[in-house]
C-alpha cells in the first residue's frame, strides 16, 4: 500500500513540477528520461550488482483525478529492481543515496513513515520522481525503484 500511496504522491510532484504546455515534450521522450534517471541510480550501486528492468508500463493519464495536478497528456511508471547480495548494507546505501547522486537528485519528504529503508528523490534537470526502498522480489534482497515521469504528449493515433 506504501508503493500504491508513494507513487501517486511521487506522481503529483513530478507532473506538478513539469506540467504539459505548447512545447510539451513527447511521452517518448518522458519514457526515456525515467529509464536515465533509473540508469543513473543503478550506476552509483556498487557491484556485485543483478538488474531487472520491468516490463513497460501503458501510459497514464496525467488528467486522472487522484493526482494533485491535472494536466492534458500522459506520465511514463518504471518499476525496476536492483539485486544484491545478503552482505550489503541496503539501509546506509539508501540513506546516503541523494549524496551519492549528487546536486541534480534532491531528496523530498514523503510524509510516510515506514519501518524499512525508503528515500524519495527528485532528479530536477529530469523533473523524474524516483522512490528507492529496500525490498525483495522472489525471495531475493532488492533496492526497489519506481520512477514517475513529467506529462508528455501522446502521438495522435492515425486517421483510419
Amino acid at each position: 500500500m506504501k508503493r500504491v500511496v508513494g507513487a501517486v504522491l511521487a506522481a503529483g510532484v513530478a507532473l506538478g513540477t513539469g506540467g504539459c504546455s505548447a512545447a510539451s515534450p513527447s511521452y517518448d521522450t518522458v519514457r526515456d528520461e525515467a529509464v536515465e534517471a533509473l540508469n543513473q541510480i543503478v550506476a552509483v550501486v556498487p557491484e556485485p550488482k543483478e538488474v531487472f528492468r520491468g516490463t513497460e508500463q501503458d501510459p497514464s493519464s496525467c488528467a486522472d483525478t487522484l493526482l494533485i495536478s491535472r494536466h492534458e497528456g500522459a506520465f511514463s511508471t518504471a518499476h525496476w529492481f536492483v539485486f544484491v547480495p545478503g552482505t550489503f548494507d541496503i539501509e546506509t546505501f539508501v540513506a546516503s543515496l541523494s549524496a551519492r547522486l549528487g546536486d541534480e537528485w534532491k531528496q523530498r519528504e514523503s510524509g510516510i513513515d515506514v519501518s524499512f529503508a525508503n528515500v524519495d528523490l527528485v532528479q530536477q534537470e529530469l523533473r523524474v520522481s524516483v522512490s528507492v526502498e529496500e525490498g525483495t522480489s522472489d525471495g531475493r534482497r532488492a533496492l526497489e525503484m519506481i520512477a514517475i515521469s513529467r506529462c508528455g504528449t501522446l502521438a495522435e493515433s492515425p486517421a483510419p
